[in-house]
């Protein structure tokens, strides 16, 4: 406050001193040249020299900036341009998202050339494009947009590879990926991606190799793992059944069965993989490998379908096998097919009390289960006609109280 005030007395005693100059004396000045007078006083003349001075001062500034090539008002230009462009790749993406791809390209390409950093335009116009079916116009962007940012080649080949899998080029699709995982091995997304395109391309063995990495990433949880895997088992294991139909070998084909169940660790939590896999070890006479499976299986998770199968093995010693399954019976007493191998066991070993009286036990937990056509046999067999006869009505009541209520002709 003190300097302003400071400064305002200096002003006002200039000014007095150059306003008593100009009173006592307004001075004179002639100027005359090539027939041309002009007359005017001193401090006149200071005036104009002045207010020239102050002009010419501002008109070298304005050509200064005009005549600049790194100029404030170019820059200035450029600015405007940039906020320009800014804004439209903004609308471009917010039309991307939307779904208007032709208005979504246009306003991208046409910004690409204003913004810090072009990708993103051209990416996304070549996704817009794309929609629009216009796949070489697509290409054509993902070309530019590497020309732009050739150090972004992650990012670009990523757009390519959905882009392709999009356009159904399932095979360009997994070169792209391929490279990509090189880059980027753990990569999420890609992985996934390779899953799809490996499932697509029916490439079960490729597919088969992926399986440790993406477990291994958690790339899935538990039961899209295990969907992923009963779908490679279940292709590869009708290459394999094939093969035996062509004549080869029943060890080779064993062989390669295993192998490819012990890749696919997951199958143990299914109970119908479990199954099925025993039955081809049966179908390929390697009941001994069966019976390992089921015992080793049924020891650490119980099934009631699995147990079904070890009545199915006919080669091996039956003495040994009832003595398992009488030993899992104390812990499984309320699982009718246990009590119907066990009661299929005895008869294959001629143990016809025994048999009838496991047939029984299974047949009064279970009323749909195999034990009473078994029973009925049995009983048949013994000599018990009317027992037999008498089963066999209890299964037709059964199967006549599930028929649906319609109309019959009436007796006259």
């Amino acid at each position: 406050m003190r300097k302003l005030l400071f400064i305002l007395v200096i002003v006002m005693a200039i000014g007095g001193v150059l306003g008593l100059l100009m009173r006592q004396d307004s001075g004179y000045v002639l100027i005359a040249y090539n027939g041309i007078t002009i007359e005017t006083s001193v401090w006149v003349l200071v005036a104009a020299l002045i207010v020239a001075l102050f002009v010419l001062s501002w008109v070298k500034r304005i050509l200064f900036i005009i005549l600049r090539p790194s100029n404030s008002l170019s820059r200035i230009t450029d600015n405007l341009a940039s906020k320009r462009a800014t804004k439209n790749t903004i609308r471009g993406m917010l039309e991307l998202v939307g779904g208007n791809w032709r208005k979504a390209e246009k306003l991208l390409t046409n910004s690409a050339n204003n913004v810090a950093y072009p990708l993103i335009n051209y990416i996304g116009a070549a996704y817009a494009a794309n929609e629009q079916d216009e796949h070489e116009r697509s290409k054509a962007l993902l070309r530019t947009a590497h020309k732009s940012s050739p150090e972004a080649e992650f990012a670009i080949g990523f757009a390519q590879s959905q882009i392709q899998m999009r356009q159904g080029h399932y095979e360009g699709a997994l070169a792209s990926l391929i490279r990509l995982q090189k880059l980027k091995p753990k990569h999420r997304q890609i992985l996934k991606m390779l899953v799809a395109v490996y499932t697509k391309l029916k490439d079960w063995d490729a597919l088969l190799e992926l399986t440790p990495t993406l477990k291994k990433e958690g790339i899935f949880d538990n039961d899209n793992m295990l969907e992923l895997e009963k779908n490679a088992f279940l292709a590869l294991l009708n290459k394999i059944t094939f093969r035996n139909k062509l004549g080869e070998s029943n060890k080779e084909l064993v062989t390669d069965v295993e192998k490819l169940w012990n890749k696919l660790d997951t199958l143990s939590q299914d109970d119908h993989m479990r199954q099925l896999y025993t039955q081809t070890l049966i179908s390929f006479k390697d009941e001994e490998k069966a019976e390992s499976f089921i015992r080793h299986s049924l020891n650490k998770k119980w099934s009631n379908d699995l147990i079904y199968e070890y009545g199915n093995l006919r080669e091996l010693a039956a003495k040994k096998l009832l003595a398992n399954c009488e030993n899992w019976l104390k812990k499984e007493t309320s699982s009718a097919n246990l009590l119907l191998v066990c009661g299929r066991l005895s008869q294959s070993l001629r143990l016809w009390g025994k048999a009838k009286d496991y047939y029984e036990q299974a047949f009064s937990l279970d009323s749909q289960n195999e034990a009473l056509a078994e029973l009925s046999r049995l009983l048949k067999a013994m000599g018990d006609t009317k027992a037999s006869q008498d089963i066999v009505m209890v299964s037709l009541n059964q199967a006549s109280n599930r028929l649906k209520t319609l109309p019959l002709p009436q007796e006259h």
